[in-house]
């Protein structure tokens, strides 16, 4: 199934690995950590429109890419888990 992510973007739920809420990361001061120990800084994909709430991580042909997108992690959970 796919999931609307924001904008005019869809993923394939298959790919998601991780839905994580930027605020908690932001908190704890982990965003940058996160991003660097998957070595996805080079593959971020923002459809946030500067209101960044989450942030997907998807793997595809052994390529983690992330989205930043300003739908929160519930509600992308949600639409994943259907």
């Amino acid at each position: 199934m796919y999931v609307h992510i924001g904008k005019d973007v869809v993923i394939n739920s298959e790919n998601i690995i991780a839905i994580l809420d930027i605020d908690s990361l932001k908190k704890k001061k982990n965003l940058n950590e996160v991003l660097q120990n998957l070595k996805i800084s080079d593959n971020i994909i923002d459809v946030s429109d500067n209101n960044k709430k989450s942030l997907i991580i998807t793997k595809k042909k052994n390529q983690n890419i992330a989205y930043i997108t300003n739908i929160s992690s519930n509600t992308i959970g949600k639409r994943a888990s259907k």
